[in-house]
């Protein structure tokens, strides 16, 4: 994930903003409660190096004392406000390999278990 949050990133013309991600409708209730959530992640996730100064598009870094708020904040979807939790909670951490994996609000209030730490990349 951490290579398609880059890919994301770089795009920075109006058509790539993350409030414009359709609304994949999907039939399974897991499967949608993770896409909108993954949506509203990578907002998160984008917002996150916004506020560092990082811009979209390759644009020139921005190291003003200003860089936390000379920008437009990334947005969810729509859709995404309309997708609920799912009745039995998913974990997709496998604690083994991930024991101190911190689980992600944007999952953890549709009772989802889901680190999005990757995404978090400078």
């Amino acid at each position: 994930m951490t290579y398609e949050c880059e890919y994301l990133f770089r795009r920075g013309s109006e058509g790539w903003s993350l409030s414009r991600i359709e609304d994949p409708s999907d039939e399974d209730p897991v499967r949608y409660a993770v896409l909108a959530s993954l949506a509203e992640a990578l907002v998160d996730a984008f917002n996150w190096k916004l506020d560092l100064g990082f811009r979209r598009g390759g644009r020139p870094c921005d190291q003003s004392e200003e860089r936390a708020t000379n920008f437009v904040r990334e947005v969810a979807p729509e859709w995404t406000g309309k997708v609920g939790a799912v009745e039995k909670r998913v974990s997709l951490i496998d604690r083994e390999s991930e024991p101190f994996a911190k689980a992600d609000d944007n999952f953890s209030r549709r009772n989802i278990e889901s680190s999005m730490g990757y995404l978090y990349t400078v």
